[in-house]
Order: structure tokens, then sequence, then C-alpha cells
């Protein structure tokens, strides 16, 4: 819905700024904020930015690098459904969800040592295998560039977008990931990460999901 809106949003703006270049600014949940507002967050750590030069319009989002919160049961049991669909696997309902999700080839993922990148993913894999009641994905929305990560990494189409939708509504550089307790409760990594933080935030799950919304 967010992607939507956000589409909807920019061609409105694209139509009535014709003929000049005019600068807007939007917050991580794509709603449209000031440039005050887009300037007072400066910490890299927490947030960096993202600019779109169109035609006739330059569109900037601040994006929070870490975002916690809790989907409905609903929503939660759709997830679960569209993952058990495409992996044609049942998710026992204890699991942690872990979804790394890549977004396309851009200039960040597309350098780098590989031979490095495949050797990351391989050790990965083996420490999420020693994980009790965890099930692993990887998602993709275009496939290109994902033979980068290694053979041993099982790359499935988001079927009907709803991890993107639900938690990544822009395409972010290098990738991103989002773990899903048994409770709905989401630790959503936008943007460039360390692979190796994610079994550690799964060991420390009181932690990682502390001051979700609604938790």
């Amino acid at each position: 819905m967010k992607t939507i809106l956000f589409t909807c949003i920019i061609c409105l703006y694209t139509t009535l700024t014709f003929g000049q270049k005019k600068e807007i600014y939007f917050n991580d949940d794509l709603v449209k904020i000031t440039k005050s507002e887009f300037d007072k967050e400066s910490d890299i750590h927490k947030s960096y930015d993202l600019k779109f030069n169109l035609d006739t319009l330059i569109v900037n989002i601040k994006v929070q690098r870490i975002k916690k919160g809790k989907v409905a049961k609903t929503k939660l049991d759709s997830i679960r459904n569209e993952l058990s669909l495409v992996s044609k696997r049942d998710i026992p309902e204890r699991d942690i969800i872990i979804v790394n999700y890549y977004h396309g080839l851009d200039k960040c993922n597309s350098s780098g040592n590989k031979s490095s990148v495949k050797i990351r993913y391989q050790n990965y894999l083996k420490r999420v295998k020693k994980l009790k009641n965890v099930s692993q994905f990887f998602l993709y929305k275009s496939l290109e560039g994902t033979d980068g990560y290694g053979k041993q990494l099982n790359w499935l189409k988001d079927p009907s977008g709803i991890i993107a939708k639900t938690f990544l509504p822009i395409q972010y550089p290098c990738g991103s990931y989002v773990i899903i307790d048994e409770n709905g409760n989401y630790y959503a990594h936008k943007g460039e990460y360390n692979i190796d933080n994610i079994t550690r935030l799964v060991r420390n799950k009181k932690k990682t999901f502390a001051n979700s919304e609604n938790n």
C-alpha cells in the first residue's frame, strides 16, 4: 500500500511541477516532510539518504537503517502462507522467520570481492542450521546478480511482494533483511548489512525485539 501511495504522490508532483525541477522530502514511512525535518537526523549509523533524480523532480528519502514493529496476526499468517507456498515447506508456528531480501543489481552489490561474499554466506548458512526454531528464506525481486552469493543459496521469488510491501517499500542498496518472531514482532534492516549480525540478533531475541510496537 505504501509503495502504491508513494508512486501516486510522485506522479502527482511530477505533473504539477512540469517545467521546473522541484525537490521534495519523505521520511522512512514515505510521508512527506519539510527539508528541516529531513536534515534534522544526521547520524549516519542510524539513517542514510536516498535521492531519486527524475525528469522534473528530485525525491529525497531519509531511510532509518533499522525499524522495529509488530504485524497483526492476520498479516503474519499471510506471510507464513506465502513463504510456505513458494518454498513448498511448512513453517512451524514457533519458528522465527529470517528473510534475506535481494532488491536487484545496483552499484552497491555489483562490486566487491565475490569469493569473499560467497564464503561469508556459506558460513552464515552453517550458523543458521545450528539455531533451533528458525526458518530461513532468501527472496528476490530481481534475479540478476544473485549468483554472486554462491550456489548454496536457494533464491525464491517474492510471489506477491508481501515482504516488500510490508517491510521494504522501496529498493534499498545492497539488499535488506527482516527477522519476524512467532508473535509478529519484527526487526527490519534496510540497506547494506553485516550478515554476521543476523544470528546474533536471533540468539538475543528479547533484546532484538525490545520496544517493538504493541510488543
